[in-house]
């Protein structure tokens, strides 16, 4: 089968992986000119770390760390509200590692992978144009592609949504935005306060009012990435920027400057930075087209804000997923419902959580916060955070989006709303 993918990010590079290594012609279109070192740190959890190297990416050739626990501290003096082992190693509890990489380290990855595995990846190719019965699209350069898949893979500013449904769905406004910074990790080391971040890796966040930082090292301790989440302000973008602007140094040290010491100490290292607007989509009412010959995956159609650190993660489940019931049912259109029908519910209590969490990380001082603060320490299903509960972790790190496929069901832990899967 000849498969199209509009999309060379994470999710559309692991699809093309994936279905190349079942045998189909599988060609990659993307608007950027060429591929290079874009972004920063990105967590690669249990849940998508097993299925990339089943898929023959070598993380043997990646820089990385290993991310063992989850540390929340309070913003104000440091001192830990609570944590959440993964146990001796992710590896162990889960069943694969959990991963803390560069981005950039990851695309290049996939890229080698789908390289070997025969996938055709076309840069400089923007897709202006989506015909979803052919199936065929036309880029700005005038040229068609046709394919009997298509895969649009084509992000959160999805042109291919719009189409399939047959109305505009417009990505929402969180009121949140995000910085993403790197920070020299032989800085780090040079200070007793900031090395033991470098020493024993694992995921901390700095919670207070109106924002949480999340840092993590990355590149074998080479750099330490800092993602800050926080409520956007007037002053943070002007009219002109759209979603994407330039942060300085001297902002992240204003903003943060009544913060705990460590937390002021890195900003004082930070170099400028890119911030930009988090979006996300409601629950979408389908994924395939009508024809049964395209579907949306990954941003395209279930964008998720980074409090759980799943986007990427999802993307490759849905590749996963995608592949394997191609491979179960001969009729596309079958195929491409068994997919939507897999992904939605999980995907979407997924997003449901991360909203939850823009609040749950974001309170000020004050009774709720400390009730918020003696419920994290609490075990089970009453544990505020996603994490807190052992079964909300297994179903999210020790799931198998393949073997999920092939068994042609899901199953739902009783700490989730049971009214909330049936009405999916």
């Amino acid at each position: 089968m000849k498969v199209l993918i509009v999309g060379a990010g994470l999710g559309g590079l692991a699809s093309a992986l994936v279905l190349s290594g079942d045998g189909h012609e599988v060609t990659v279109l993307d608007s950027a000119p060429q591929f290079g070192e874009v972004g920063a740190g990105i967590r690669v959890p249990p849940n998508s770390s097993r299925l990339l190297e089943r898929w023959g990416v070598d993380f043997g050739k990646v820089k990385k760390s290993k991310s063992s626990r989850y540390h929340f501290v309070r913003w104000k003096d440091g001192s830990t509200i609570t944590e959440f082992s993964f146990g001796s190693d992710a590896q162990d509890t889960y069943g694969s590692p959990y991963y803390l990489v560069h981005r950039a380290d990851l695309h290049k990855g996939l890229i080698e992978a789908a390289a070997k595995a025969g996938v055709t990846v076309l840069p400089d190719h923007a897709v202006v144009e989506y015909d979803l019965d052919e199936p065929s699209v036309k880029t700005s350069a005038g040229k068609v592609f046709t394919a009997d898949l298509l895969i649009a893979a084509d992000g959160i500013k999805s042109l291919a949504r719009a189409k399939l449904l047959g109305k505009e769905e417009r990505p929402r406004d969180t009121g949140d935005l995000a910085y993403r910074i790197l920070i020299d990790g032989k800085k780090m080391k040079e200070d007793p306060e900031l090395a033991d971040l470098m020493n024993h890796p694992c995921t901390t966040s700095w919670c207070g009012p109106d924002a949480h930082l999340v840092g993590y090292p990355i590149r074998n301790e080479e750099l330490y990435n800092i993602v800050v989440c926080a409520t956007c302000r007037d002053e943070d973008f002007k009219p002109e920027d759209g979603w994407i602007a330039k942060g300085s140094p001297e902002e992240f040290v204003q903003r943060f400057a009544s913060w705990c010491p460590q937390v002021t100490k890195l900003t004082k290292l930070s170099p400028a930075f890119l911030k930009w607007k988090l979006f996300d989509l409601p629950v979408l009412e389908t994924w395939v087209s009508s024809s049964g010959k395209a579907c949306l995956l990954g941003d395209s159609c279930h964008p998720m804000l980074p409090y759980l650190a799943q986007g990427a993660a999802q993307c490759f489940e849905d590749a996963a997923c995608l592949a394997e019931c191609i491979k179960n049912e001969p009729d596309l259109k079958t195929a491409l419902k068994k997919y939507e029908e897999l992904r939605v519910p999980r995907t979407a209590i997924i997003q449901e959580n991360t909203r939850k969490h823009q609040h749950l990380l974001h309170i000020d001082d004050g009774e709720q916060q400390r009730a918020r603060d003696a419920q994290l320490k609490t075990p089970g299903a009453n544990n505020p955070v996603f994490w807190g509960d052992a079964d909300r972790r297994q179903w999210l790190f020790g799931y198998d989006a393949q073997m999920v496929a092939k068994a042609g069901f899901d199953k739902f832990p009783s700490s989730l709303s049971a009214n909330y899967i049936k009405s999916h």
